[in-house]
């Protein structure tokens, strides 16, 4: 896109307003918070019953949409117990937060915004179901049910769709690793993949998948004939492009571009770039990158080695460029890397370090002409008088399994006027931690 149509595109974005919450005034720098579920802090009322957690919105326990089909369901539910429906799969809902999903932050999707969390893969859940966390409210809810009017066969191992959609137009769920973004322009929650066929020997397509988040419609991107966007992956939102970039994981062997813009004349919509081999193709899998804007560059936490890298985005075909820095912690796998504006820094989060954040920065002026003596600091900032260790917090209360070190995109970082504000989802059956960051 050029500059003229990325500034109207900007300019349109401008026009959509968000307040800061409530509740954000009461916060200390570099705290960890609950403020969602029974007993949130900074002396807040529990909210309404059913929209605490994230498993409230369930669509299998709701008998509307999973009626009693037997004598064993109506059991199980008089007894309390919990009724599986045909697309509950393996683990049933659980999976939607621990079994490979991420999560994205759409700015415009309530007064405050929302985490927006969608999610399954191979055969551990079948269903295409969405839900969003209202920052401004602080409840969840389930918007939009996904296909359940389907039998038993038309999910898992043999439903095959070959344009990676039910019947109703909603994508088949895979594991959204690092695969999933936002688009504020066009209010749209955007899947970078999709998949053919769910069970154990799953497929994936690329397939991109987009939820416009005025509509709650789904509609669906171009098949790339060659781009391998497997298991593992990562991606950033370019806002002066336009672009989702993407690297496949190590089954993989893509690093590609693709916009969401303009409706094609097969009923698809957006546009691939040229495909690019994999930018690190062994050592793809689990890592986090995020577009800075300052840099103009898309910067990767890469875990195996702990480095950091960058990619320009403005000739994507050039090699993968490694970063000095002066200190670096331990990197992890299932990570996440945020651009924070107030702060104009990269915020990174991953579950391994509990209750830990680190800011990146590029020390000194930008000069183009040296980037190769470029060095970027790192830096804690969780408050050492903080108490509340989200990790720990909410595995010890969960009663589901956990799967304790992924984060991806569970962790976003949302900007109000004159603050940061980091989110963190963790269990469907713990509270919302948030987290100020400094300014």
């Amino acid at each position: 896109m050029d500059k003229k149509n990325s500034l109207m595109m900007t300019n349109l974005s401008a026009k959509r307003k968000k307040t800061t919450p409530s509740w954000v005034g009461a916060m200390k720098t570099g705290h960890w918070y609950r403020i969602s579920g029974d007993q949130p802090d900074l002396g807040l009322a529990p909210t309404p019953s059913g929209t605490r957690y994230l498993e409230d919105g369930d669509p299998a326990k709701d008998v509307n949409l999973n009626p009693s089909r037997s004598l064993e369901m109506r059991a199980r539910r008089l007894l309390g117990r919990y009724a599986k429906a045909p697309w509950s799969g393996r683990c049933d809902f659980w999976s939607i937060t621990e079994t490979w999903n991420g999560a994205a932050f759409a700015d415009y999707f309530g007064d405050s915004g929302s985490m927006i969390i969608f999610g399954g893969g191979h055969n551990d859940y079948f269903g295409s179901d969405v839900h969003a966390f209202d920052l401004a409210t602080r409840q969840w809810s389930r918007i939009s049910d996904g296909y359940v009017s389907g039998k038993m066969n038309e999910y898992g191992a043999g439903a095959i769709y070959e344009d990676a959609c039910y019947p109703n137009g909603s994508p088949l769920p895979p594991h959204t690793y690092g695969y999933v973004q936002y688009d504020p322009v066009g209010n749209d929650y955007i899947l970078f993949k999709g998949q053919r066929q769910l069970g154990p020997e799953v497929e994936a397509i690329a397939i991109p998948h987009i939820l416009n988040l005025d509509t709650l419609r789904w509609r669906r991107g171009p098949k790339h004939p060659e781009a391998e966007l497997t298991s593992g992956g990562w991606t950033a939102w370019d806002p002066m492009r336009r672009i989702l970039w993407g690297n496949s994981g190590d089954d993989g062997n893509t690093f590609i571009g693709y916009s969401p813009d303009g409706e094609n004349k097969e009923g698809t919509f957006g546009t691939w770039g040229a495909c690019q081999t994999s930018k690190l193709p062994d050592s793809a899998d689990h890592n986090a990158m995020a577009y800075d804007p300052t840099q103009d560059r898309l910067i990767i936490a890469e875990h195996k080695k702990s480095r950091l890298l960058s990619i320009n985005p403005a000739a994507p075909e050039e090699p993968i460029r490694t970063l000095i820095s002066n200190f670096t912690p331990a990197i992890h796998p299932y990570a996440s890397l945020e651009y924070a504006p107030k702060m104009n820094a990269l915020i990174y989060y991953a579950a391994s370090n509990g209750g830990e954040l680190f800011c990146v920065r590029k020390n000194g002026e930008s000069n183009v002409a040296d980037q190769n003596q470029e060095t970027f600091s790192w830096e804690g900032i969780t408050a050492e008088t903080n108490q509340l260790n989200p990790i720990t917090h909410a595995a010890k209360i969960s009663q589901h399994p956990t799967n304790v070190e992924q984060t991806f995109g569970r962790f976003r970082v949302a900007s109000y006027d004159g603050v940061d504000i980091g989110i963190l989802i963790r269990h469907i059956d713990s509270p919302v931690y948030v987290i100020k960051l400094p300014c």
